[in-house]
């Protein structure tokens, strides 16, 4: 018992020069701090051992919640370095303690996580095909709900937008640079025209996979071939794969077809063929039946001067130009076609 009794009670200023202890005797008494708008600024429970910020049932050592419906903000600031640690397992007894940071949202149930980052270990952390003691992401709905399917995803600021860059969805699925992934691929890859991901290692020659569009190649006029669909091969590259849509049928005043003949690499000094025979079958004439709108035609294994399954020749200085040659007609209506190819770019002597 103090000099006041049981309870003493300051209605002025409290200044203390010396230090301080509250409930020396460790009794269980809470200790509450009042703010303009919040009976329990700070709280200390006494019997959980807990201390809480803006609640007065703190359900972890330390509990921090905003008043109402306003926003809550931890800031950790210094005029050095700042830092966040995570510690456990200080006394190096048990691998059962382990680091971890969670989040939730929409469940008051403060352990109901749905995005998980720690150490694996015994301690709830070990899951199929984990890696013991190493770090982990982990993405999953409330564990008290039925079904738990979560995706993690990358997202990035190019100074025009931000998008998802790199996802992970359940099943193993996995996306980069398209939010809009493909429902059974594995692993979708979308990028702009040219060079979409290479495979290399540290001893051996890498090798780039790409693609290159043109949209809307327009087929005109006879005796204007080649066309030049103004799509440029990389140097050190060879063609896998040409891919020819139609999107407008043509149509000539005389005649029956007006077909391609050839696909040709030209590099401004020489045009190499890689097809040498004519291809009836790719016709521009809409005859009501196969040559419509959509058609598409494919052209794979193409290899400059050479028979497919021979040796290549690969042009590792300069850029080509893709064009295509078809056969003298009248044109009457003009063809529309989009051109898709596909390369194999090879890295050049280390």
């Amino acid at each position: 018992m103090s000099d006041y009794g049981n309870n003493a009670e300051v209605g002025g200023n409290l200044t203390v020069t010396g230090s301080s202890t509250f409930n020396q005797d460790s009794a269980d008494v809470d200790f509450t701090v009042e703010s303009d708008g919040e009976v329990n600024m700070l709280k200390v429970d006494a019997g959980n051992n807990r201390v809480g910020v803006g609640t007065g049932a703190p359900s972890g050592t330390l509990h921090v919640s905003g008043p109402g419906t306003s926003d809550t903000k931890v800031i950790i600031e210094s005029l050095g370095d700042s830092s966040l640690w995570i510690v456990a397992d200080t006394d190096n007894v048990t691998e059962n303690q382990n680091p971890s940071l969670y989040m939730s949202q929409e469940s008051s149930t403060d352990d109901a996580y749905q995005f998980h980052i720690g150490l694996e270990g015994l301690a709830d952390q070990s899951f199929t095909g984990s890696y013991s003691d190493q770090p982990f992401i982990l993405s999953r709905k409330d564990e008290s709900q039925a079904m738990s399917v979560r995706t993690f995803q990358i997202a990035t600021d190019d100074g025009g937008e931000i998008s998802s860059r790199f996802c992970i969805a359940h099943g193993g699925k996995i996306q980069i640079a398209d939010a809009a992934r493909e429902a059974d691929c594995r692993l979708h890859v979308k990028a702009v025209a040219g060079d979409i991901f290479k495979l290399e290692n540290t001893t051996a020659y890498g090798v780039t996979y790409g693609q290159l569009v043109k949209s809307a190649l327009t087929i005109n006029a006879a005796g204007s071939t080649p066309i030049d669909t103004t799509l440029n091969l990389p140097a050190a590259s060879i063609v896998d794969t040409v891919v020819i849509k139609m999107t407008t049928p043509g149509a000539v005043s005389s005649g029956t077809t007006y077909n391609l003949t050839n696909i040709t690499l030209d590099n401004g000094a020489a045009a190499l063929t890689m097809f040498s025979s004519s291809f009836g079958e790719f016709s521009l004439i809409g005859n009501g039946s196969s040559i419509v709108s959509g058609t598409m035609y494919y052209f794979n294994n193409v290899q400059p001067n050479y028979p497919v399954g021979g040796v290549g020749l690969l042009n590792t200085a300069g850029t080509s130009d893709i064009k295509l040659d078809f056969t003298d007609a009248n044109v009457t209506t003009n063809a529309i076609v989009d051109v898709a190819v596909y390369y194999r770019k090879f890295d050049t002597v280390r």
